[in-house]
């Protein structure tokens, strides 16, 4: 009787430390407890929420420049509260959002940085402010397939979707009952889904501020994220049991009755951070105390 070994392209993906000279050094994370990711990455640049006194600031660190940062390498330091979230456009690489306490939404355009290893001064005025929030701004995500579109989301319970180039806002998503978690465009940037500490999953149509989808989501007290998976009609979800076990949910986004599939992971405080490579269909997801899982969801 012979053998067969199916072959997959899944068989072995697996993750591998970087060595330390291509890691990162001597940075000041900021502390804040709000439930976003601090880091963020673009083909170019590494953004760092940033552990600043006498206001709020984040750094970005060219991705070739590793090793050890210098003590005086410059801020982006424009909002007077903590840095809670930041996000790089799109359709180009030098510019990043940012969102703070102060109730401010950011654009700023990224300088390029000096190889001959001379100072530069912190970035202080920032290209565009936007006003409308009227609490603490906790995630800002740009549109996948629109240029010059951001969507914001607050503590007074809204997402915002505005138009940078203009500096205005277009669109008020509202209908969250309690702090909006984490929120995710779809493929094409018509929806947006968000969880909800009502634990509550909606999917808004982004345009006309409707929710075409709601539904009950992890029951834990504990945060939750949500990631849409590539431009399939499905999303996974994170969160907490109300035994406080870690799960991850995928979900058909147009059904929210009941998940398709549940998975119960393990017993631990820290929040699983969902990422989708839509490219080979992968699923990494990511969390304190747990080594990463690679998980394979769909077709």
């Amino acid at each position: 009787m012979s053998r067969f070994v199916r072959q997959s392209k899944y068989r072995h993906v697996f993750g591998k430390s970087s060595k330390r000279d291509q890691c990162y050094d001597n940075l000041r994370i900021s502390p804040n407890a709000w439930d976003s990711n601090i880091v963020k990455t673009n083909p170019l640049f590494l953004s760092v929420n940033w552990n600043a006194g006498g206001g709020g600031a984040f750094v970005v660190i060219p991705l070739e420049k590793t090793g050890k940062l210098s003590k005086n390498f410059p801020l982006f330091s424009g909002h007077s509260g903590p840095v809670l979230d930041t996000d790089f456009a799109n359709f180009n690489d030098h510019v990043i959002a940012s969102a703070s306490e102060d109730g401010k939404v950011m654009i700023w355009n990224i300088p390029e940085f000096s190889t001959e290893g001379e100072e530069v001064e912190n970035l202080e005025t920032a290209a565009v402010t936007l006003h409308g929030h009227n609490k603490k701004v906790g995630g800002v995500l740009f549109h996948p397939t629109a240029d010059n579109v951001l969507a914001s989301s607050s503590a007074d319970l809204t997402i915002k979707l505005w138009d940078i180039e203009s500096g205005k806002q277009r669109q008020e998503l509202t209908g969250h009952g309690d702090l909006i978690q984490s929120f995710t465009w779809n493929w094409n940037g018509n929806l947006i889904a968000s969880t909800c500490r009502d634990k509550k999953i909606r999917i808004f149509d982004a345009r006309s501020n409707k929710i075409v989808q709601e539904g009950n989501g992890h029951q834990g007290i504990k945060g939750s994220r949500v990631a849409w998976l590539g431009n399939s009609d499905r999303m996974v979800t994170t969160g907490f049991s109300r035994s406080s076990d870690r799960q991850i949910n995928v979900w058909n986004t147009g059904d929210l009755s009941k998940p398709v599939k549940k998975m119960d992971v393990d017993t631990s405080s820290g929040i699983l951070m969902p990422f989708f490579d839509s490219d080979v269909k992968i699923l990494y997801v990511a969390g304190k105390r747990w080594k990463y899982k690679i998980l394979r969801i769909c077709q």
